[in-house]
């Protein structure tokens, strides 16, 4: 990969991640303040696990992406 692809994957990366984030706090928020009735609370509790996942899934990627910028930069 060259260094402009290097930059624009972890960008991407970068900006899911952060999307990801924010929506995860949005939802538990909403979960712990919002409307206390059963179908408001199970669908902010199905967003914040959708979100934790991708959240953990986007972190597995940085972790990769970034032992492959160091194998790089050690060659």
């Amino acid at each position: 990969m060259t260094e402009n692809e290097l930059k624009n994957t972890w960008n991407k990366i970068i900006r899911s991640f952060a999307i990801w984030i924010v929506l995860l706090i949005i939802s538990v928020l909403y979960n712990r303040l919002g409307s206390k009735k059963p179908i408001p609370q199970i669908i902010s509790l199905i967003a914040s696990v959708y979100s934790v996942t991708l959240v953990f899934f986007y972190s597995v990627k940085i972790i990769k992406l970034r032992t492959y910028i160091k194998q790089l930069n050690d060659n």
